[in-house]
């Protein structure tokens, strides 16, 4: 966030968000597979490493973002009715800002709207002693997906099909419906990682010990959980085969991408073998927990290392500090540049972009465009000798 002095921020967050961001860039960019010869698909270094654990990163450093925010403007003595005010505004805005684009690239499931209610939700829990909200996360993660894997099997077909919109709030029940199960992002089972967010935020992050901490059970349980999921999963290839009038010799690449021309996982939804996908974006059981580990170790091993990178860390993290300008940019140039552009092209022009943000926001004390206007828009902006004036 930008509320806090550069003195005072976690450069490793800053980087953790660039991460995710560029994540984006490529889920967005290119495609999760490619043809081959014999299987004749195969994941592509996108479908197999990034997709999924992009957008769980981002979503975890929401609530890390979100509990930096509130700390900060406490010790800039706002009332907790005005801080509270704050992160509500700030949520609107940025769900509003999600709706308004929503239509502009249909191609990519935006995830401002979620986002911005994650903002809105994840207030109500920060006040929580650091155990409750560890274990409130934990049992989040494990147990949502258990639950939602019926009801959005029960519930197949009953999604809007496209980005929420203004015109959808005519139909109330189906945008709950899509944003809390449904949807790409069902909050039923992504709140969880908010909470994550929250519970990381509650720790000493500049402690030393902590990010190595978190950088070893995250990678930890990252590895066992993927090799894990891989196993059983490829142990039911029979069924998922079955199940989706798949080649038994596609079930591999299936599993890692979770689509293919004119198929995805949805068919499975009604067998529990859905529970120990690897698929990023499946909200199995063991996928929610790969990705969710997979956030932690990444934040815990960039607080570790960003200070040894030099002006290169202070680029990556000053790129770190646009994630709300570089997202909504890009996914307005897109549609425009992927008519005429190759997939490798468009990523080099969007990296060169976020290292001219980065190079800006690294060596000044300046705040990305939008991440300045949400900022002044909420209120978070007001400083505490006009504050103590009203």
């Amino acid at each position: 966030m930008n509320e806090t002095r550069s003195s005072r921020r976690l450069l490793g967050v800053d980087a953790a968000r660039l991460v995710a961001i560029l994540g984006m860039f490529a889920a967005h960019i290119f495609p999760l597979y490619e043809t081959s010869g014999i299987p004749a698909y195969s994941p592509t270094f996108t479908g197999t490493f990034t997709s999924g654990r992009a957008s769980v990163l981002f979503m975890v450093l929401a609530g890390l973002s979100l509990t930096l925010l509130s700390t900060s403007l406490t010790r800039k003595r706002f009332s907790h009715p005005k801080v509270y005010s704050v992160l509500v505004l700030r949520a609107l805005i940025i769900a509003v800002l999600g709706m308004a684009i929503g239509s502009i690239n249909e191609g990519i499931a935006i995830i401002l709207v979620h986002y911005g209610l994650l903002f809105l939700l994840l207030p109500l829990v920060l006040k929580l002693p650091r155990i409750t909200i560890w274990v409130v996360s934990a049992l989040w993660l494990v147990l949502m997906p258990i639950l939602w894997r019926p009801l959005a099997a029960a519930a197949l077909g009953q999604s809007l099909g496209h980005n929420p919109s203004f015109g959808d709030l005519l139909n109330p029940q189906l945008l709950f419906k899509d944003l809390t199960v449904t949807g790409y992002y069902p909050l039923l089972v992504w709140l969880g990682f908010g909470l994550l967010g929250v519970a990381l935020g509650s720790c000493n992050l500049r402690s030393k010990k902590t990010a190595g901490l978190l950088a070893l059970v995250g990678s930890l349980i990252a590895i066992l959980t993927y090799i894990g999921s891989r196993l059983i999963s490829l142990q039911n290839a029979e069924l998922i085969a079955r199940e989706l009038n798949l080649k038994a010799s596609l079930v591999p690449t299936m599993i890692t991408t979770g689509r293919l021309p004119g198929m995805n996982l949805e068919p499975l939804l009604d067998h529990s073998a859905y529970l120990w996908l690897p698929t990023g974006h499946s909200n199995s059981l063991l996928s929610t927990l790969h990705n969710a580990a997979c956030a932690v170790a990444i934040i815990g091993l960039l607080l570790l290392i960003i200070g040894y990178l030099g002006p290169l860390g202070r680029i990556v993290a000053g790129a770190g500090r646009a994630p709300l300008t570089l997202y909504v940019g890009h996914l307005i140039l897109l549609p425009a540049m992927q008519d005429y552009l190759e997939p490798s092209t468009i990523w080099w022009i969007l990296v060169a972009a976020t290292a001219i943000f980065g190079i800006w926001l690294g060596f000044s004390k300046a705040s990305g465009p939008l991440e300045y206007g949400v900022r002044v828009l909420s209120g978070a902006d007001v400083d505490a000798a006009a504050k103590d004036k009203l």
